[in-house]
């Protein structure tokens, strides 16, 4: 992926209002890598640190919108 891509998947998780999110490993190129990497803020546990899910039924956007944002950009 070039930088290029990667300027875009970031810029089209802030253009959705996507928030309160965190993604682990390279910037994902398709659906597999997408869900396999991002996790979404549900919650905070008893000392205030966030709680993730990887649950995509909890991540309030799918892949198939990100990507076609992408492809606005």
């Amino acid at each position: 992926m070039s930088d290029k891509d990667t300027n875009k998947f970031i810029q089209s998780l802030i253009n959705l209002n996507v928030k309160e999110y965190k993604f682990e490993g390279a910037d994902p190129t398709n659906e597999t890598e997408f869900l396999a990497g991002f996790k979404k803020v549900t919650g905070a546990d008893d000392s205030g640190g966030a709680v993730y899910t990887d649950d995509a039924s909890k991540f309030g956007i799918t892949w198939t919108e990100i990507k076609a944002e992408m492809d606005k950009l």
